[in-house]
């Protein structure tokens, strides 16, 4: 008789790369919900879910409030120096992030949980051929960058945001690939254009060629994920680390769709087949939730962590003053969030880095 399956889902996250990927663990591991591990093992299935990719959107805010901040001290040298180091810091911490899921999507180890890929392929191309409405976009994503970015290029379409692919991923060469390959290409699309020093001029490039890209990609996966994958379940909320959290529907249809996985889709593991990973009307789902909001809270929180470096330049006590009532603020925000179901309390806080330099624990 076959031993029970004891394992529960936890949500581990990269110490190199900083994605988090659900898994089924064996309690003799010792592996807790949000923890960090070295690296993941590559005969364990891993699934991207709410909050996988979303973390991405950290190193996104950094850059972009970063820009903000050059606009407004463009006559400051060494500022501007030190500002365009924190760019460079987050665009490594974006290509990390994106190779990794490129590479994991591409060897069938990790997967889009409750998601259509035949669909998300279709609706992928109907982005790239037709397009969609620039305020549909940013209204059902809440980001305000696709209308931004037609005000400030008169050279895009106004109303109609289409999906660029770069020329090495030509729809000729790749409409025909299978949708996993697919969707590898569409990632590595978004990874060639964040290493692309040209993107990096300002905030508007930068949106333009990088951040559109990466928001409609997310959209594209809401559009054609199951809603019970998006963690806006307010059961889903009130877990944390320390806590089971086994019953929320949230794990509970990740527990099901993992071991589905497992039975039908074996991961590729010889080097030999790992070259696939080189090679290569939108709407939401009718019923269901919205899309998980915590994006929202990191552009502002960002803007306020900024100040703290503003204010590091001057050593007078009133500096220090508001360095120390600016520092627990942001914690004790980002705290109340949490408890009020509105970021998940497994989330990192935006901040963390600039927190801690400024001597606050636990952030």
């Amino acid at each position: 008789m076959d031993a029970p399956d004891n394992r529960t889902v936890v949500l581990l996250k990269s110490k190199a790369t900083k994605n988090r990927f659900y898994a089924l663990v064996p309690p003799e591991l010792g592996w807790h919900n949000a923890e960090e591990i070295d690296d993941f093992p590559e005969d364990m299935t891993l699934g991207i879910a709410y909050p996988c990719l979303e973390d991405g959107l950290n190193d996104f805010a950094i850059i972009r409030t970063t820009f903000e901040t050059l606009e407004c001290f463009s006559d400051d040298a060494e500022l501007q120096a030190e500002m365009m180091g924190m760019i460079l810091t987050a665009r490594e911490s974006l290509v990390l992030r994106l190779t990794e899921l490129r590479d994991r999507i591409g060897l069938r180890q990790a997967f889009f949980l409750g998601t259509d890929m035949e669909e998300f392929k279709r609706y992928s191309l109907q982005l790239c051929e037709k397009g969609t409405d620039r305020r549909t976009l940013d209204n059902m994503m809440k980001v305000n960058v696709f209308q931004s970015v037609a005000q400030a290029d008169p050279g895009v379409d106004q109303y109609i945001y289409h999906y660029s692919v770069l020329p090495q991923h030509s729809l000729d060469q790749t409409r025909d690939l299978d949708a996993r390959s697919f969707v590898v290409m569409l990632f590595d699309d978004v990874l060639a254009a964040v290493r692309d020093d040209g993107n990096y001029w300002d905030r508007k490039g930068f949106d333009r060629d990088v951040f559109q890209k990466f928001i409609a990609l997310m959209f594209v996966n809401y559009a054609t994920t199951d809603p019970v994958f998006y963690g806006t379940n307010k059961e889903d909320y009130g877990v944390a680390a320390d806590k089971d959290m086994s019953s929320t529907p949230l794990y509970r249809a990740v527990s099901i769709a993992l071991r589905k996985l497992e039975r039908e889709e074996p991961p590729i593991l010889t080097s030999e087949d790992s070259s696939i990973v080189h090679s290569a009307n939108l709407g939401f789902a009718s019923g269901g939730n919205a899309p998980a909001n915590e994006h929202l809270i990191v552009g502002p929180l960002m803007s306020i962590a900024e100040t703290l470096r503003l204010l590091a330049a001057s050593d007078t006590q009133r500096a220090m003053d508001c360095r120390k009532i600016i520092t627990r603020g942001l914690q004790d925000v980002f705290t109340q969030l949490q408890a009020m179901g509105v970021v998940s309390p497994v989330a990192a806080h935006p901040a963390e880095e600039i927190l801690h330099q400024f001597g606050v624990q636990g952030a």
